[in-house]
């Protein structure tokens, strides 16, 4: 008998025991979410579109990255070049990258001195020590601030918990040169105290064509109790990396000159979060967050049009917030808030032009602006009604105040099973510094406005117990005065109009203890008022999951993840104009060997497809990592 007939043997046998053994009943506690809102709420009386990716998910998935889970949710797309050297970012409900606020434990992430006007390159944040990950689709984050044009990404990271002290080690291996390993340590602390530590390292190499990839990154949080009426919560991230990458509009190894892009990078984030009050009713909460990032970077020539490059930028931000409840019943909640925002930007940059156009132009820069906003918000309950209404105001030193309204409805039946909700808002965002301080020679406008978006959606949503759920929603998201780079005039505009409705469906089903399955689609129609084409946005995006727990100690899962055609634009190739779609499985298998030790195996583009994320950036082909885990 050879070795793989003795794993099949084995694995049935476990299979026969296990199923009889183990309870494998779904878990049916609830799920909330902080988000979009001042207190942690139930999921299901959200008046928004909120999607919650527990850590049971996270882990049955594979996922390694937060690009890696993003596309399950219906109505996000992901901008992808196709490895981790690259870039990801996530296109929330037809709009821009830099049109998602994305925070990590409250603190933002988005880089206003990025070229891309603030996109957060999801590769840069891996899952190994994430508890969840929500996603508000819309305008409906009055407590965080303003930037969230079209819907907010935050990610939660795992704590510590009273008992035992746990460990954990990980290590994964896969073609492309993969190697990644993690380490975790978190328990209680002292009298009444949690903490939770971790740091990974990640390694790729040639995944696509030359492009390489590292990186490191570290964690900390501790939950403190300070007596019956205050508890204290503090968060901190360090993260450094380096990639190689095929530029934007390059044309990729396919079309381009093979010249890569090199980038440095480090995060700092650091947070702290006192709460006042009894447990139940939080009156007070204090938070100050502390964020740093530095990048440099040398991008080659794109023929004639994109010179070389070479730059270097800093971004400090420091935020202070308050706020209190001053109504809390069950019915009614009047929440208020303020909050204070500074940030600080640096740029060191040099533009290589061809010595006919003046040779080398520089484009350093120092600026700071700082913010201030007070929000309210009221929650009332009416029977089976449910308003919820909220108004942000913030001033921006030399910008015009700025208002954010939102209002949401929602109905449900007696037993909670339907569920109608609509909602509507407003947001503005503020320029990038890339935008408004660079030199005039590069196009700096320090006159530009605030961008602004209105958004409405209508939806539904059915569950049966435990055993079914479905929802559906129809959007429409109109952004305006959006910054646009005029070339007659070789500055930054507010000229800018664009408009996206779409619908967006997701269902899950569980037969059995044992299955469950998932299916999401979103059917989008995005259109520019200015008649120029909307790049890398597909018509249809969606995808399903099987998953199926034949027995305690082991997990099998596949996934289908499908893009229509899209337009793109690569500058060594302008007689190219449109991205095939793509249909991709996935297979993922995790296996508890004994109590301690676990295998996991991830398989993906498993039939070898052929295929371009971009005009030019072919696709990964068929890929496989192997792990193993100890935990305690």
């Amino acid at each position: 008998m050879n070795l793989s007939n003795v794993l099949w043997v084995f694995v049935l046998t476990n299979l026969s025991l296990e199923a009889r053994a183990e309870d494998t009943s779904p878990d049916d506690s609830p799920s909330f979410y902080d988000t979009a809102t001042v207190l942690a709420r139930p999921l299901p009386s959200a008046t928004v579109s909120v999607a919650v990716v527990e850590a049971e998910e996270l882990r049955r998935s594979g996922a390694v990255s937060l690009a890696d889970v993003l596309p399950s949710v219906a109505g996000v797309q992901l901008f992808a070049s196709g490895s981790r050297a690259g870039t990801s970012y996530a296109q929330i409900r037809g709009g821009d990258p830099n049109f998602t606020l994305l925070l990590l434990d409250g603190l933002p992430l988005n880089d206003w001195t990025e070229r891309q006007g603030g996109g957060v390159n999801l590769e840069e944040l891996p899952l190994a020590f994430v508890d969840r990950v929500e996603v508000v689709k819309g305008t409906a984050c009055s407590f965080y601030g303003p930037s969230a044009l079209a819907g907010v990404v935050q990610i939660f990271t795992r704590r510590g918990e009273a008992g035992p002290l746990r460990a954990g080690l990980r290590a994964e291996a896969g073609n492309a040169s993969l190697w990644t390993g993690a380490g975790s340590l978190a328990g209680p602390w002292g009298r009444g105290h949690t903490f939770a530590l971790g740091a990974t390292f990640e390694r790729e190499q040639g995944r696509i064509g030359d492009d390489r990839f590292r990186q490191a990154n570290a964690y900390g949080n501790a939950d403190l109790d300070l007596g019956a009426s205050a508890r204290l919560k503090l968060n901190s991230r360090f993260g450094v990396g380096a990639s190689s990458d095929y530029p934007d509009a390059s044309g990729g190894p396919v079309y381009g000159t093979g010249e890569l892009r090199q980038t440095d990078r480090d995060d700092l984030g650091l947070g702290a979060e006192l709460e006042l009050g009894p447990e139940i009713r939080h009156p007070q909460r204090f938070i100050v967050g502390f964020t740093h990032r530095s990048m440099d970077r040398l991008s080659p020539a794109v023929g004639l049009e994109v010179p070389a490059s070479s730059e270097a930028t800093t971004l400090g931000r420091l935020r202070l917030a308050w706020q209190t409840s001053l109504v809390r019943s069950a019915r009614t909640s009047l929440d208020v808030g303020v909050s204070g925002e500074r940030e600080s930007a640096a740029n060191e940059s040099l533009l290589l032009l061809p010595p006919e156009f003046g040779g080398g132009v520089t484009g350093d820069y120092a600026q700071a602006r700082s913010t201030a906003g007070a929000y309210l918000e009221l929650r009332r309950e009416l029977g089976p009604l449910l308003f919820e209404a909220a108004l942000r105001g913030d001033v921006t030193t030399g910008d015009a105040p700025q208002a954010a309204p939102r209002l949401g409805l929602l109905w449900r039946s007696n037993d909670g099973a339907t569920r109608l909700r609509a909602s509507a808002g407003r947001a503005s965002k503020l320029p990038s510094f890339f935008a408004l301080a660079s030199p005039p020679a590069l196009g700096g406008n320090p006159a530009l406005l605030p961008e602004r978006s209105i958004s409405g959606e209508l939806g539904f949503e059915r569950s049966i117990g435990q055993r079914f759920e479905a929802g559906m929603g129809l959007f429409r998201n109109d952004y305006r005065d959006l910054v646009d780079f005029d070339f007659e005039t070789f500055t930054h505009v507010n000229r800018a109009k664009v408009s996206a409705r779409g619908i967006e469906a997701q269902a899950r089903v569980r037969p059995s203890a044992a299955w469950q399955l998932t299916a999401n689609v979103t059917w989008l129609d995005a259109e520019d008022a200015t008649g120029e084409p909307l790049l890398q946005r597909a018509r249809v995006v969606g995808g399903a999951s099987v998953a199926w727990r034949p027995m305690s100690r082991l997990d099998l899962r596949v996934d289908l993840r499908a893009v229509s055609s899209l337009l793109d634009r690569e500058l060594p190739v302008p007689e190219l104009e449109r991205v095939a779609g793509r249909a991709l499985l996935a297979f993922t298998g995790t296996w508890r060997v004994v109590e301690q030790w676990t295998l996991r195996a991830r398989f993906e583009n498993l039939a070898d497809r052929r295929y371009e994320t971009l005009i030019g950036f072919p696709g990964p082909r068929r890929s496989v990592r192997v792990g193993l885990g100890w935990q305690r």
